[in-house]
Formats: C-alpha cells, structure tokens, sequence
C-alpha cells in the first residue's frame, strides 16, 4: 500500500484577510484562544456549554474530513482513519491515534492534546477531563470515517493529560439520540 500523504492547499485572501485551506474557510488558532473558550464552556453550565462546543468542533472537522475524503476520492477505511490523524496533528490540536474503530464504537489516544496543554499552562492540572474539542473531533472522524451524518456519534474523555494521565483517551460509542459527548464529562 503506498504511503498515505494529507494534501494541504493554502490561499489567503488580501482583501478579505481570510484564510482557505483545501477550499474551506480556516481560523488559525493558539492554546491561550483554545483554553479560555475551554474554561467558558466548562463554566457555563446554564447552557451546557461543554456539548456545544464538542458539537461545534464537530460540524466544522465533519465538514473538512467529508470534503477532503470527497476531493481526493478517499473511501479506503484505513486510509480515511491516516488521514484524520495526520489532520488533527496539521491545525495544530496534537497527536491523536485511533486505537480501534468499529462502525459502532472505537477508542481513540491523544499521546499529545494542544487544549491540555494550554490549560495546564495557565491553570494547572483539573480534576475532570475538559478537552471538550478532542471529543467533537472525535465523533467529526467517525462519522466523517463512516459515511454517517452529524450527531450519530457520542464521545466520552475517559483519561486525560489534564488530570495528570500520561495521555487522553477518548471512547467514542454509537450516539442514542444525544451529540457531542455524553453526560459524563
């Protein structure tokens, strides 16, 4: 099998100062931007903050990994599953590595998480999981993966870097009527 190679087309636009990458309008990000929107979302409870902002990241890694799965004419499960990893690590959220994906459930390891180590970086270690944007892409990939539509998948941090585990670990289970994450985190 050859080597699996993410294709990334970069154009910025002068006049409208936006990026596109592959086509698509992309918002470069940085830990500090990540962690504070963490912190807002892990603090607004009145609005269950935490799932929208699993299921934000969800709509918009859905949207890249369907479009580029589509592009390149991508439809090998494998090479699908390379291709999200590779993508995770190219915006810049970490190294993440499928461990075992079913069309049902799977598990998911972040070796690296860019959102842990932002928090840790301003607040210290938490006593819960909070990587609220692994778990939107987490249910983005395996939906993305499969061919299946938005929400029909939940994930639930059950490790975390943040917590002061060597790595994140992410279950990501078939979705009974609930996005985004489950009640547990």
């Amino acid at each position: 099998m050859a080597e699996t190679k993410l294709w990334m087309l970069h154009n910025f636009d002068k006049d409208r100062c936006r990026h596109e990458m592959n086509g698509l309008t992309a918002v470069s990000h940085c830990h500090h931007f990540a962690s504070l929107t963490t912190q807002l979302a892990n603090d607004c409870e009145l609005l269950d903050a935490k799932k929208l902002l699993a299921e934000c990241a969800e709509d918009a890694f859905y949207t890249v990994l369907t479009n580029y799965y589509r592009q390149h004419g991508i439809t090998d499960l494998n090479e699908r599953i390379r291709i999200a990893e590779m993508y995770f690590a190219e915006v810049g959220l970490g190294k993440l590595k499928v461990k075992y994906a079913g069309p049902y459930s799977g598990e998911i390891v972040l070796e690296y998480s860019h959102v842990d180590e932002g928090w840790i970086k301003k607040w210290g270690l938490f006593d819960k999981p909070i990587n609220f944007i692994g778990c939107g892409y987490a249910t983005a990939l395996f939906s993305a993966i499969y061919d299946r539509g938005r929400r029909e998948f939940s994930a639930k941090e059950l490790q975390s870097i943040v917590c002061g585990a060597e790595v994140s670990i992410i279950e990501v289970v078939e979705a009974m009527g609930a996005g985004g994450i489950s009640n547990g985190n």
